[in-house]
Formats: structure tokens, sequence, C-alpha cells
């Protein structure tokens, strides 16, 4: 019994202390601690299907916060959704809680990062999705089609004068640049069957990098980019990675 009683009360403990370290909201909650104000704050941003915040701590009233990660599935941004959105990042410096504000045009501040990792994965079929609602003045009927390596478009272009419709085809390859940016890379282009490389290398060079991170609230250095047959993937060299700690979890829906 001497030996049975503190083993019992180690299992209580750690099953509190377990249950106390997460937390799962639904729909929409108030939030009451700033961990919690921070989730909401990411909820409304991304508005996701899914949304689990790991952090070691709570952040404190100044917004420092020791190591942090979430991890989003199914976010949906500018009406684009985004399969898993990661980031890990640790001594994090925050502005306070009292001014996370997800209607200001800078919700949040982040003043300051040690470390910093980051993945993103987009699926074809969310792209697509995205693109079947859209319907121009001039373009219509656009798709993506990913294969290894390669990222192909195709549409269909209405020219007003003569009153033409002109299939147009697109391929490109993406490659990362300076760690901040992608650009396209290796692009043809074809109207109507014919290749159209020479008419198009302008237009490209206007739009490059077609992305750029540099203002991305936290340092990461991009370094890993795929494409296949169902997604494109892009992430820092080492991603994010969760950890025990404190969970909060959202999960969409009443």
């Amino acid at each position: 019994m001497r030996k049975l009683l503190p083993a019992l009360l180690c299992v209580l403990l750690l099953c509190t202390s377990s249950a106390a370290a997460k937390k799962e909201f639904r729909g929409g909650f108030t939030p009451e601690t700033n961990g919690e104000r921070l989730l909401s704050l990411l909820v409304s941003l991304t508005n996701p299907e899914v949304l689990e915040l790991r952090m070691d701590e709570e952040p404190d009233d100044q917004g420092n916060v020791r190591n942090i990660h979430f991890l989003v599935t199914g976010a949906t941004i500018g009406g684009f959704r985004v399969e898993k959105l990661a980031l890990e990042a640790s001594f994090v410096e925050l502005n306070a809680p009292s001014k996370w504000d997800p209607k200001a045009k800078d919700p949040i501040e982040v003043k300051n990062a040690l470390r910093s990792n980051l993945e993103a994965v987009i699926l074809e079929k969310d792209i697509n999705a995205a693109l079947s609602g859209y319907a121009g003045s001039d373009w219509n009927k656009i798709s993506v089609d990913l294969r290894p390596g390669i990222i192909g478009a195709r549409g269909y272009y209405h020219v007003k004068n003569p009153g033409l419709t002109l299939l147009a085809e697109v391929k490109t390859g993406l490659e990362i640049r300076q760690g901040k940016e992608l650009w396209l890379k290796d692009v043809e282009l074809k109207i109507n069957h014919d290749e159209q490389t020479d008419a198009v290398r302008q237009a490209i060079r206007d739009i490059q990098p077609v992305v750029d991170i540099r203002d991305f609230p936290f340092p990461v250095t991009l370094a890993v980019l795929s494409v296949d047959d169902q997604k494109l993937r892009i992430s820092t060299r080492t991603p994010p990675k969760p950890f025990e700690g404190i969970l909060l979890r959202y999960v969409r829906g009443s």
C-alpha cells in the first residue's frame, strides 16, 4: 500500500496536467487567456478547417513566448484554400496582446524571432476550384495541371476586336531565389498551339518574382520546393515540428 499510493498520485497528477495542457474550441468562442487570444486571432486570419496552436507557455502581457508552433489545415485566405500551413518559431517577441486586432491593417506585430521554420502545401484541386469561379471579361475556362517539377495552365482569351477566342497554354517551372522569392523558369507559351516564346519573355520579366516573402512577419528562408501530380510544396530546409506543451485546438463548425 505504501508503494501503491505514491504511484497512484503520480498517475493522477500526470492525467491532470495533460488535461490542463489541451483545450479544444469549436465555432465561435470568447478567448480568456493570451494563448486563446492568439488562437482566436489566427483563426480570424486563416478561417481554417482545423488549427492547432502549441506553446511551451502562454504569451506574457508584453507578447513574449519562448516556443510556438501552429498547424493550419484547410485555411481559406482570400477565397483560396491552402491545404497545409505550418510554422515553428523560438524566442518570439510580439506586440502586447492588448493590441492584437484582426480588423487592423497589421493585426499582430512580430518584433523578433530567433528561429523560424515554415511549410505550405497547396493542392491542384484547390487551385482549380478557385479558378472555376473566375470569369473575367477577357479570360474564361482557366485550369491548372501540376506535373512533377512543372506547372501547366490553359485558358481561353477573348479578343474583342476582331472578335476571336484564343486558346492560351503555359508550361513553366518554379525556382527559389535568395530564400525569399519564387521565380518562373523555362516558360513556354502557346497560342492556338503555336509557340510564342519570344512574345512572352518581356511579360514574364515584368511579373518576376511571382512571390516575394520579404514582408512575411516571421524571418524564414525558403529552401525546398517540389511539385508533383497533386500538390505544390514549399518549405524551409528544416520543416516545422510540433512539440510537447500547451495545445489549443480549433475546429470549424458549431
